[in-house]
C-alpha cells in the first residue's frame, strides 16, 4: 500500500500561479490602478511519467504538446522494466506522478497494490466534468474501483474490427464478409473458406488474441459478485466457451498452440481469411504490409443475436495520478490536458490513437488520416458500435484472464469438456486468489 501524506505538495505561490497560467493562458493580469503587471514566473516541475503500458511515439503523441502548453514542466520517462516494476517503485519510495497504463490493466499490479488515487477531488478542485466521456466509458473505469471511484482518464480508445484477406476470398469465389454479422454468420463464412489447397491449409476464421475481446462482449465477470471469488462455472461462460470452439469446428482443423498466433497468419502468413482483432491500423505497419502484398479490408467486430450493435468493452489508453505523487495538481493539469484539448486530440486520432471524448463525430472523419493504409478502407462503420456493460473488476482480473485463457485453448483443442474445464478454473482461480491475498 502507498503511504498516504499530508505535506503540502506546492506551495501556494505555485499553485496560484500555475491556475492563472492555465486559467489566462499566460495573459496580463491588472494591478488595483488597473495597470497591467507581467504574470507571475512558475517555477520548474519535473513530472515522473512511468510507462507501464509501451507506448509507440512518447514525442509525438505525449511531449510535443505538454512543452507548448505547460513550458515549466518537464517529463521524466521512466519505463516499466526489470529493476523498476511497479512494486519496486513503491519499495524505494520513487513513486512516479503520472502513469500511462491500458484500461483493462488496471486489474492487475495497480489494483494489487492499491496504487491509483481516485481523480474525483482534483476534478472537482480544477473544473473538470468527466461527462466530456460517453457514459460506457466513465462507468467501466468507474468499474475498476470498489468504490466506484474514478482511477483513471483516457487519452485514446481502441477501436475493434473484423479484418478479411481478399486475395483468400477471391481464391474461393467466396463473398466478402459484410458489417452487422453476427458470430454465427462469421463463423458459418470462414467454415466455408477453410480448406487445403495443395500444401497449404487456409483457415477462414480464428478467434482474437485475447479472449477478453469476446468476454468483454457479453460483460462476463471473472469474480462473483463479492469480487472475491471465481465466478467461471455458469452459463454464460459456457457460451463463450461454445462459440470459440464452433470457430475451429470442421474437418482437419489443426491445433490452436496460442490464441496470440492468429496476428502473424493473417499479416504476414496470409493463411487466416478472418482476423477478429484489435484494428491494425493502430499498432501494426498496415502500409508494410500492403506494400508486401496484403489486400485486406474490414468490417463491423461479430456481434451476437441478442446484442445487436454491440461491440468490445472499452479498451483504452490513459493516465493513473498513484498515491503519493509530489505534484498531483500539476500531473491532472497535463492530463487534463492532453485527454481533452481538441487540437491534441484531433492529431492523435489522425495518426490512430482515437479519441476517446464523447463528441468526436467531426474527429473521428479524420481517423488514421495519416496513415496511407487506412485509404479507402471501410471505416465509418466500425465506429458504429455501442459499449457493453462493464464486468465487475477486482486486484484479480488479470490472474483470472491468465487461468481462463488456457482453458479455452484446452476446450478448443478438444482436450476436455466445458464443464470439466470451467469448474477446474474456478478452483485453480480461486487458489490464485488465495495466493495473492496473502502477499
Amino acid at each position: 500500500m502507498l503511504k498516504k501524506t499530508n505535506a503540502l505538495l506546492l506551495c501556494s505561490a505555485i499553485v496560484t500561479a500555475f491556475l492563472a497560467g492555465c486559467g489566462a493562458q499566460g495573459g496580463q493580469t491588472k494591478e488595483e490602478g488597473g495597470a497591467a503587471k507581467p504574470p507571475e514566473k512558475q517555477e520548474p516541475v519535473t513530472l515522473k511519467f512511468y510507462t507501464m503500458t509501451v507506448i509507440d511515439d512518447f514525442e509525438k503523441y505525449i511531449n510535443q504538446f505538454v512543452k507548448k502548453k505547460f513550458p515549466h514542466v518537464t517529463l521524466q520517462v521512466v519505463e516499466n522494466k526489470k529493476g523498476s516494476e511497479i512494486q519496486d517503485l513503491i519499495a524505494t519510495n520513487d513513486i512516479p506522478d503520472i502513469i500511462w497504463q491500458g484500461l483493462t490493466n488496471m486489474g492487475g499490479a495497480l489494483a494489487e497494490y492499491d496504487v491509483p488515487m481516485d481523480l474525483t477531488p482534483l476534478a472537482k478542485k480544477h473544473g473538470f466534468d468527466f461527462n466530456k466521456y460517453d457514459a460506457k466509458m466513465v462507468d467501466s473505469i468507474k468499474s475498476y474501483s470498489p468504490k466506484g471511484e474514478i482511477l483513471y482518464m483516457p487519452y485514446n480508445v481502441l477501436v475493434f474490427a473484423l479484418h478479411y484477406n481478399k486475395d483468400i476470398f477471391d481464391k474461393f469465389g467466396v463473398a466478402y464478409p459484410k458489417d452487422n454479422m453476427t458470430w454465427e454468420e462469421t463463423i458459418e463464412l470462414g467454415k466455408r473458406i477453410s480448406r487445403k489447397d495443395g500444401d497449404t491449409q487456409y483457415i477462414g476464421l480464428l478467434p482474437p488474441t485475447g479472449l477478453n475481446r469476446v468476454q468483454s462482449q457479453l460483460s462476463l465477470s471473472y469474480v462473483d459478485s463479492t469480487k472475491q471469488k471465481a465466478a467461471f462455472a455458469n452459463d454464460g461462460w459456457k457460451r463463450m466457451f461454445d462459440v470459440m470452439k464452433s470457430i475451429t469446428d470442421y474437418p482437419n482443423a489443426p491445433q490452436i498452440k496460442s490464441f496470440g498466433d492468429v496476428r502473424n497468419a493473417f499479416l504476414s502468413n496470409r493463411t487466416v481469411a478472418m482476423m477478429p482483432e484489435i484494428l491494425q491500423l493502430q499498432n501494426y505497419d498496415m502500409a508494410a504490409a500492403e506494400k508486401a502484398g496484403l489486400k485486406w479490408d474490414i468490417v463491423t467486430f461479430p456481434t451476437f443475436k441478442d446484442k445487436p450493435g454491440v461491440g468490445v468493452g472499452v479498451f483504452s489508453d490513459g493516465f493513473v495520478i498513484p498515491k503519493g505523487s509530489k505534484h498531483p495538481d500539476v500531473a491532472f493539469q497535463v492530463m487534463a490536458y492532453l485527454s481533452t484539448d481538441p487540437d491534441v486530440q484531433m492529431e492523435a486520432t489522425k495518426n490512430g490513437r482515437i479519441t476517446a471524448l464523447k463528441d468526436n463525430a467531426a474527429m473521428l472523419e479524420h481517423a488514421f488520416e495519416n496513415n496511407p493504409a487506412a485509404k479507402g478502407k471501410n471505416l465509418k462503420a466500425v465506429f458504429s458500435q455501442k459499449y457493453p456493460d462493464p464486468i465487475l473488476s477486482s486486484p484479480y482480473n488479470s490472474a483470472g484472464l491468465s487461468v481462463i485463457s488456457g482453458k479455452m485453448l484446452d476446450y478448443v483443442n478438444g482436450k476436455n469438456d466445458a464443464n470439466t474445464l470451467l469448474k477446474q478454473a474456478e478452483e485453480d482461480f480461486n487458489k490464485r486468489i488465495a495466493e495473492m491475498k496473502t502477499r
